[in-house]
């Protein structure tokens, strides 16, 4: 009995000790220390006493010949009188048929699992995309729910053989998602825009299947300047670039930045920066454009600066001029804001240093962002070695580099010299809590539906185009922002607690202005609306992405309402929101 309580024993701690290992890798060596553990078994059962040292060794060697067959059923019990040992045997055979049947037949078993799960499951997730991202995405979801139902749907015909514990699905959308069931359909980056295709068609089946939930992963520019729509679905959209920087800013707000450095007090109860963040981009490509834009929005706020402004931006590329040119088509606001520098060189070349070094004494952070990761690693460690050199030891600007690939050496280096920050794009994204939760969407969501409650005329959230949804998050997002700037604001007396919300929904207001100017909106002149848009109250024209709200608070009140203040009142609502749960805040 001690025998077998010792081989169980063994059996359960080397379980424990191999679990994060395969399936297979486990298995075969726990059949390593079956076999190891008969052996013994075996030579002290036939060892006697007559027995002499050669033939010890020819005992063993015979024992450790015969101990396959007693892992195989083939075994001679009439040695062993123990029940334990016979039980022992009997187990230890098992093991080695159950370990066959996984090396040999795993992947056509689990394959089978996973069809019956698909079909008696209500809920199924559906992955979508190349192989390598949807090995990282399905990971994450047995991690969450080990047993989930789980169906890949390949991008091309060679990726129907890959083993991602899950089935494999190559048939049109209509043919295998039936009703009765809900999908959590993930639709990965595949670089061709070819998930707008995907969309398209999930939105037709949708029609007739209600409870279609798609995340789905879009080039960035669309989502910036496009206003997409899919009725029929519950579609939560998003791209690479967004998703890492959003992730990014939640710990590294430009507000926070600021009151880290002590740069400015409290006036009425709310936080004023002395000065306004200043950032400095070294590469203007997609990262860094989304970078500066989503800066640009977080950093939205009035500072005690002469103009007021909240943003101080250097941006540095060697083709910046046509970069420039493209990239003011889509955001025609850019080319006015006077605290944005423009300058056409090379990062690392003599212009470009001395420009950074004009900036050394203000200077928060540094994004370096070009299209090679060698580049951005050698140029960081050269602006660290820079920074000690003048002074700025203990008190560096925040380094944030660009990764297109592993460099874990220089990754190392930089966070222990200069706790450097990293952002790389990969599938470590692909996270449950962003791409299934979606905890942030969700919030959005609520937030319209609060408004619809207001507004007899507001379509349902789905109705809503990416412009307006993305609207409807931005709120959302922008709380810890509002929670920096007032945290105290929940507790003021009733006369204080007002003047800091008006001084908030000046910021919230603001906040929105620059909202409107990074997806691609210009300013509508009061003088320029008919005399039917002044009578309709109507302040914005859609199809030319132009708006009349889009001026100073105090210049609010000159614009055409239906009741005085109704505009002000919009940002005040949503400030006043955010410290009364029960009513969420909500885009205009």
């Amino acid at each position: 009995m001690l025998i077998l309580l010792g081989y169980l024993a063994g059996m359960v701690l080397l379980t424990v000790l191999l679990r994060k290992r395969s399936v297979r890798v486990r298995s075969f060596l726990l059949m390593g220390f079956t076999y190891l553990f008969i052996i013994p078994l075996y030579f002290f059962a036939r060892l006697t006493p007559e027995t002499t040292p050669a033939g010890c060794l020819t005992l063993l060697l015979r024992c450790a010949y015969d101990a396959p067959k007693a892992m195989a059923f083939g075994a001679d019990l009439s040695r062993f009188d123990d029940p334990a040992l016979t039980l022992l045997f009997y187990l230890m055979s098992l093991y080695t048929v159950r370990t066959v049947l996984v090396v040999f037949f795993h992947r056509a078993f689990s394959a089978l699992v996973n069809r019956l799960r698909t079909c008696f499951r209500r809920e199924i997730y559906v992955v979508c995309g190349k192989v390598p991202g949807a090995r990282a995405m399905i990971a994450e979801i047995r991690k969450k729910e080990p047993r989930a139902a789980v169906i890949f749907v390949p991008q091309k015909e060679a990726d129907e053989s890959a083993d991602l514990r899950a089935v494999a699905e190559t048939r049109p959308w209509e043919k295998f998602l039936r009703p009765g069931k809900r999908y959590r359909i993930l639709l990965l980056p595949d670089g061709k825009n070819n998930n707008l295709h995907r969309l398209d068609e999930l939105d037709r089946v949708g029609e007739r299947l209600p409870e279609l939930h798609v995340t789905a992963y879009l080039d960035n520019d669309l989502l910036r300047f496009e206003d997409l729509c899919y009725p029929h679905l519950d579609a939560y959209l998003v791209s690479r670039e967004q998703q890492l920087i959003r992730s990014f800013l939640l710990d590294h707000r430009p507000l926070k930045a600021l009151q880290a450095r002590a740069s400015g007090a409290f006036r009425e109860d709310v936080w004023e920066p002395a000065r306004p963040f200043s950032l400095c981009i070294l590469g203007f490509g997609a990262l860094s454009r989304e970078f500066l834009l989503s800066t640009w929005e977080n950093a939205s706020f009035a500072t005690a600066a002469p103009d007021g402004r909240g943003l101080d931006v250097l941006i540095a590329d060697r083709d910046l001029d046509r970069r420039k040119a493209a990239f003011a088509l889509d955001v025609p606001q850019i080319l006015r804001e006077p605290a944005f520098t423009w300058l056409s060189a090379a990062p690392d070349s003599e212009a470009c240093i001395r420009a950074v070094l004009g900036r050394l004494a203000t200077l928060d952070q540094v994004l370096i962002a070009t299209e090679d990761t060698r580049f951005n690693l050698e140029l960081a460690m050269r602006l660290v070695r820079l920074f000690r050199r003048h002074g700025l030891e203990t008190d560096q600007p925040q380094l944030v580099v660009a990764l297109l690939e592993q460099a874990e050496g220089s990754v190392e280096f930089l966070s222990r010299e200069s706790g450097g920050v990293f952002l790389q794009s990969n599938a470590s994204q692909f996270t449950f809590a962003e791409l299934v939760e979606r905890a942030t969407d969700r919030r959005a969501e609520e937030t319209h539906r609060q408004y619809r409650q207001q507004s007899l005329f507001a379509p349902e959230w789905s109705r809503l185009g990416t412009y307006l949804q993305n609207a409807n998050r931005a709120v959302v997002w922008d709380v810890p922002n509002k929670l920096l700037l007032s945290p105290n604001a929940a507790k003021l007396p009733p006369d204080r607690q007002e003047a800091a919300f008006w001084r908030l929904a000046q910021y919230e207001h603001l906040r929105w202005n620059t909202f409107q100017y990074t997806h691609g909106w210009t300013l509508l002149p009061r003088e320029e609306l008919t005399p039917a848009e002044v009578t309709g109250c109507i302040t914005k024209r859609e199809a030319q992405k132009r708006y009349a709200c889009l001026v100073p608070w105090d210049e609010l009140d000159t614009l055409p309402q239906a009741r005085p203040g109704l505009l002000k009142s919009y940002d005040y609502a949503n400030v006043t929101a955010l410290f009364a749960p029960e009513d969420p805040p909500a885009d205009r």
